[in-house]
């Protein structure tokens, strides 16, 4: 399972008078994030003009200076530090350099919000005589305080080492806390803490790919020659997003185990099953919510074939039938593919649908005592491949729906996955949609005219 680390990239802006702080600055970066990045989720990616590959720029419209303020858009942290100077100027500019990043800068900062402002301005020595730099400086520095933007003074290096140092502490610190997204996630995210202590606190667990899905028959030998058993790609992709958010949010004690080798003391954990119609320890564990679930997966011996229940009300005694549209998608724009040998571009070229349930139910059965709230059981279950990817990116990127969640309440959605040219292009919370909407979605004129709308 690759780690996954949540970056955010920092502007350094400085004149060359402060060239030892900034060769400062890109240390305490590379040491901070070294710090946080395995605790938090977060790393910090120094943002310097020396590490910019060569490129021709579109002069004369274009120069170097224009790239790099197109960066500054692109971070969540600035850090600006000053001395005696304010930067050069290239030729046609009014003003220097440094100005322009510290203005596009500040103009995010006002409007938008979206980036962290750090200032440190190293003290200047008594001058009766001050330069035109030193004097844009010391003007800067009172438009700054007028703004009521927070900005530090110190007298070296080492100094400014240990404010840096400590500010950016500060900061990813709060940036973690208070980030819509964690704090969405933390609705979705919840895990009970049982009086027997336990590792892992949350259990992932996955099927494994059925030895017929593995290519050709090369003989019980194929097992023996892999450390674990081979893993669907769109279960992995899932399992990605998942390692991904939980990361965010601080929580590590977690561990992803294959559905065959399931630990003995499961049941004094949250569970999160993945992919339940291959999933039989799943599926049999989602049996004890059968009273408060919206969701029935009906397996077939042709996995093609399997369908979902739904039950948009549970007070009423009615379900819709939904299946997966996937293999009408592949089928009508594959079939007129050279399918042969090995994969080619051409097969990512496409659209297809498929549907998932993503489902928290809180664990009030379990005779387990616990410290601190219940077990929860999490439910990831796409029709097909295409459903498990999509819900994980779900939970990744439409995260802003758990920011209304209750925390005591149960989640059960049912979602549409939309897939378009090698990667998943939408998912959509289709809950409440009637009967005729699966029926429309699934059948052939639908399925054609969404291929042809794709195409044009």
């Amino acid at each position: 399972m690759q780690t996954t680390y949540e970056s955010l990239r920092t502007f350094i802006s400085s004149p060359k008078d402060v060239s030892a702080e900034r060769e400062i600055a890109v240390k305490v970066l590379h040491k901070v994030s070294n710090t946080f990045k395995d605790s938090l989720g977060f790393g910090l990616e120094p943002v310097d003009w020396n590490d910019f590959v060569p490129q021709t720029t579109k002069l004369p419209e274009e120069t170097i200076q224009d790239i790099l303020n197109d960066e500054i858009a692109k971070c969540k942290i600035f850090i600006l530090i000053l001395w005696k100077r304010y930067g050069s100027k290239e030729a046609r500019q009014k003003i220097s350099n440094t100005e322009r990043e510290v203005k596009i800068a500040l103009d995010i900062l006002k409007k938008e919000k979206k980036i962290m402002f750090l200032s440190y301005f190293r003290n200047l020595s008594s001058n009766n005589d001050p330069g035109a730099q030193e004097q844009t400086v010391l003007k800067f520095r009172q438009e700054l305080q007028d703004e009521g933007i927070w900005y530090k003074s110190y007298d070296n290096p080492n100094e400014f080492q240990e404010l840096l140092t400590h500010d950016l502490f500060k900061t990813i610190l709060r940036y973690r806390l208070s980030t819509r997204k964690n704090r969405a996630l933390r609705k979705f995210w919840i895990f009970g803490t049982p009086d027997r202590p336990t590792h892992p606190h949350l259990a992932i667990c996955y099927p494994s790919m059925e030895r017929t899905f593995m290519g050709p028959d090369d003989g019980p030998s194929v097992w023996l020659n892999r450390l674990e058993p081979n893993i669907v790609f769109e279960d992995f992709k899932a399992l990605q997003k998942l390692d991904k958010t939980l990361r965010l949010i601080g929580f590590r004690n977690f561990r992803i185990f294959n559905s065959s080798n399931l630990p003995a003391d499961l049941r004094f954990m949250s569970r999160f099953w993945i992919c339940l119609p291959r999933n039989n320890p799943g599926l049999e564990h989602a049996k004890q919510y059968q009273k408060v679930s919206k969701f029935t997966i009906v397996r077939r011996p042709n996995r093609t074939k399997s369908f979902i229940k739904w039950k948009p009300c549970l007070e009423k005694d009615d379900h819709i039938v939904i299946h997966s549209p996937l293999a009408k998608y592949l089928h009508e724009q594959r079939s007129k593919l050279d399918i042969s040998g090995g994969w080619h571009r051409e097969m990512d070229n496409i659209i297809a649908k498929d549907y998932a349930i993503l489902a928290r139910f809180h664990d009030d059965s379990s005779d387990v005592t616990m410290q601190d709230g219940l077990l929860q059981d999490y439910f990831l279950a796409g029709l097909r491949g295409l459903g498990t990817w999509g819900a994980g990116w779900f939970i990744d990127r439409k995260y802003q729906l758990f920011d209304s969640l209750p925390e005591k309440q149960n989640v059960q959605l049912l979602l549409e996955v939309e897939f378009r040219d090698g990667r998943i292009y939408n998912v959509r919370d289709v809950s409440d949609k009637p009967r005729d909407y699966f029926k429309r979605e699934n059948s052939m004129a639908t399925i054609k005219k969404n291929i042809k709308t794709y195409l044009l």
